[in-house]
């Protein structure tokens, strides 16, 4: 039946938003478009049987569009206008022939109740609460159940459906306003204009290389055993079931600026610290344990890019919440001194930081998950799965042997041709950026500012005894520290002063201040930590390693400083045993059930060496 317009209504419908063109392929909108024109011809005062012939529509095609164009949504409410031209679209509910409450259920059985009963089919459709579901009750649907329920008793039809049904039709009633609820909102979201985003900074701003960095740290679950050398020439296993490495990654040119490994517990703010004092000091080749391991020709890292003895900074550091981050002493410190702009998001927002997100994942695939007593744990669409056959107390860790291996792999990654980065390696992005002229944030107190990041600030009290002659000591993480300073004063004896490692990759000075913050005096490590520049770390594996009932029969109790021997120690054991990628990952094989078919290797992969390449695979 055809619909005559008023100069009202034809002024509304041109007030209607048209499809956009952007959001259909070519041949919708041929479609769209002939409707769009025929409507147009109708609303200049065009015969609906003219449009049609013009447009090539059929004329009830054009007769039902204009009855709907002037009609209001039931989703949205406004009119429906140029929303008739969407072909397959529907502007109306699928009403039931029979406005009658039937007897049982069928198809619109429950449509039929709600246009027989007025009253209650308002009531339904008037419901804008939850809906319940098995986490979660729903009082505002048992009220509204309650009230159908109480209706259709009064009118006589206690038993019809949907009371008639087993639960009494609470699944008939909860069905049909979910799927309302669902066309509502499909509706609502399709009619809401398209918004710029800004909850990232590339959003808002063209990001150049060192603009932008993302920290955030990643734990690799494992069932893996630590191998603590003893001074006998055995180790001693520790069972560990985490890894954490923590990794600075610039948003640009997809390069790792810095990065830290934590083995069995989990990281703290001395960790965060230090990663942000690694990135900001020049890097150099580690002195690597095994001889089979060698780092890439053109092993590079962005701390090797040096203008006037100054390291690059990046401008904003993107971080998560996490506690070890939000510490008083890691917030006081990255504004003091590593400077810049702290981002802090959510955690477990992956969103949030993107770029480093795919590279744990890229990590983890191509190293990582290979690790002795590796495995990827259980989800809710799969269980635990092994990743490795190698037998963890056979293959256990060695800490000095994996970060050899993780910086040979790091600075292999920044030298390495990536698809997504068009494609052009870490290095060669930021090698072109600077050639065009860009300067990056150079600091002159970078070292300093390094130095101070990772200050450790402690209280310590001076022991000794007079009547022993015992001098005036401070006992502190294995080791005796005193001062020609202290030699005689016995009244300080008891006392306890703040304190501070001013250079925590050399822990064998200890600082102490008095309490309006002055320097006292520096205390000096005492043998058998004297000789050898460490960081605290590594002298509690020293001390570890020490504690052996064989340490005096061994050939390295001739050495005098624990930390020489602790490094000795644990280069003869890594030549002497088979760690688990010198004799796999090092020959080319997977440690898996499976072997890569023969391909061509890049010189400049990460792993080129270490791991074959991603490809078909072929049995045993």
């Amino acid at each position: 039946m055809s619909k005559k317009l008023t100069h009202v209504d034809v002024e509304a419908i041109l007030a209607c938003p048209k499809p956009v063109r952007e959001s259909f392929s070519d041949k919708e909108w041929s479609v769209i478009q002939n409707r769009i024109n025929a409507l147009d011809a109708v609303l200049t005062g065009a015969s609906e049987s003219a449009a049609a012939r013009k447009h090539h529509l059929d004329r009830k095609t054009v007769s039902r569009m204009i009855r709907y164009a002037i009609e209001p949504c039931e989703a949205t409410g406004r009119l429906v206008g140029y929303d008739v031209c969407l072909p397959q679209r529907r502007f109306a509910e699928r009403a039931p022939r029979e406005a009658i409450v039937p007897g049982t259920a069928h198809a619109f059985a429950f449509e039929q109740v709600l246009l027989a009963l007025p009253d209650v089919g308002n009531l339904v459709k008037a419901f804008k609460g939850a809906l319940p579901s098995r986490q979660r009750r729903s009082p505002a649907f048992n009220r509204l159940y309650a009230s159908m329920a109480a209706q259709l008793k009064a009118n006589g039809h206690g038993d019809a459906y949907p009371l008639n049904t087993v639960d009494g039709g609470r699944r008939a009633l909860q069905t049909y306003l979910r799927r309302v609820q669902g066309r509502r909102e499909a509706a609502q979201a399709g009619d809401l204009p398209e918004a710029p985003s800004t909850t990232r900074i590339e959003h808002l701003f063209r990001l150049n290389p060192f603009d932008r960095v993302e920290v955030d740290e990643h734990r690799i679950d494992v069932d893996a055993w630590m191998a603590m050398p003893q001074a006998n020439g055995t180790y001693r296993l520790e069972w560990v079931n985490q890894l954490w490495i923590l990794v600075i990654v610039d948003v640009v040119t997809g390069s790792i600026l810095a990065w830290l490994l934590v083995v069995g517990r989990k990281y703290h703010r001395l960790d965060v610290l230090s990663l942000f004092a690694k990135a900001l000091r020049p890097w150099k080749p580690r002195d690597l344990l095994l001889p089979e391991m060698s780092y890439s020709p053109r092993a590079w890292m962005p701390s090797c890019d040096i203008d006037e003895g100054l390291v690059a900074r990046s401008l904003m550091a993107a971080l998560d919440n996490d506690g070890s981050h939000l510490a008083k002493m890691s917030l006081s410190n990255l504004v003091d001194f590593h400077l810049g702009v702290l981002h802090y998001g959510r955690s477990g927002m992956g969103e949030g930081r993107p770029y480093i997100e795919a590279l744990f994942k890229l990590m983890e695939n191509e190293l990582l998950r290979y690790i002795a007593g590796g495995f990827t744990p259980q989800t809710a669409q799969a269980g635990r799965r092994a990743t490795t056959t190698l037998q963890a107390d056979r293959y256990p860790l060695i800490v000095e042997f994996m970060e050899d291996l993780i910086d040979t792999y790091v600075t292999s990654h920044n030298v390495t041709s990536r698809s997504t980065r068009e494609p052009r390696s870490p290095k060669e992005l930021t090698e072109a950026y600077l050639a065009s002229g860009a300067l990056l944030w150079r600091c002159p107190a970078t070292e300093e500012h390094a130095r101070r990041l990772t200050v450790q600030r402690m209280w310590v009290t001076i022991r000794g005894s007079k009547a022993s002659g015992v001098p005036p000591t401070v006992y502190r993480d294995y080791a005796r520290y005193r001062s020609p300073q202290l030699t005689g004063q016995w009244g300080l004896i008891g006392k306890s002063f703040a304190a501070t490692y001013e250079d925590p990759d050399d822990v064998r000075q200890m600082t102490l201040w008095d309490a309006k913050g002055q320097r006292l005096l520096t205390l000096h490590a005492m043998a058998p930590y004297c000789q050898a520049p460490h960081t605290l770390a590594t002298r509690i594996r020293a001390a570890a390693w020490n504690r052996s009932s064989m340490a005096q029969k061994d050939e390295e109790a001739m050495i005098q400083d624990n930390i020489l021997a602790y490094h000795a120690g644990v280069r003869r054991e890594a030549e002497r045993m088979q760690p688990w990628a010198t004799g796999l990952l090092q020959s080319g094989d997977v440690p898996m059930a499976m072997r890569p078919a023969p391909q061509p290797r890049d010189a400049t992969a990460p792993l080129a060496g270490l791991r074959p390449p991603a490809g078909r695979f072929q049995l045993r």
